[in-house]
């Protein structure tokens, strides 16, 4: 099952980039990194289609984390749905991989960023979100975690989001199915 997810993902990527090339767009929406991240990876050896591909899968991966903090963590927590573990062990279980799966995006995009003369400044603060989300980790798995680590998280997401927004890379969130919260990505 996990190679038919990989072979569709790689399918859909090849398809995404090479749709995204069909058109010229100067603007810095996620499409038109897309854009500039598939006519750069075309010519051999290009420098800045390394760096704006490496900034087309930050989004990807910043996307992904956020959503699934949010979808999985924050709203549950903010809810109080995982107050009470034992009357709410599937959401539970899902914060726990969304956990998992969020830290893992977040290294990914911060390696990405590093990889961009542009987005190097967030290293630092998604480093910080990933080293938070990891001690959290054990309060979140057993609903113990507080209203006010959370919406630090929380804050620390939208600081890094609106530092993105001020560089013109706006992170569009996704929410990851449960499927992808499993595998990993």
């Amino acid at each position: 099952m996990r190679r038919l997810v990989v072979v569709i993902s790689a399918v859909c990527c090849i398809g995404a980039l090479g749709l995204a090339g069909c058109g010229s767009s100067s603007g810095s929406s996620p499409t038109s990194v897309a854009s500039t991240a598939s006519s750069g990876a075309s010519t051999t050896g290009s420098a800045s289609g390394t760096k704006s591909l490496a900034t087309a899968k930050f989004l990807l991966h910043a996307g992904l984390a956020f959503g699934a903090f949010h979808h999985f963590i924050y709203n549950p927590v903010k809810a109080g749905a995982l107050k009470n573990p034992g009357s709410h062990k599937l959401t539970l279980a899902k914060a726990g991989l969304a956990g998992l799966f969020v830290y893992h995006e977040v290294k990914l995009a911060a390696a990405n960023a590093k990889s961009s003369k542009l987005l190097s400044p967030l290293v630092a603060p998604l480093t910080a979100l990933g080293d938070k989300l990891k001690s959290l980790k054990t309060s979140i798995t057993s609903g113990s975690a507080s209203s006010s680590d959370i919406d630090s998280l929380n804050s620390q997401v939208d600081q890094i989001k609106s530092t993105a927004a001020a560089k013109g890379q706006s992170i569009k969130e996704s929410v990851p199915s449960t499927m992808q919260l499993a595998t990993g990505g």
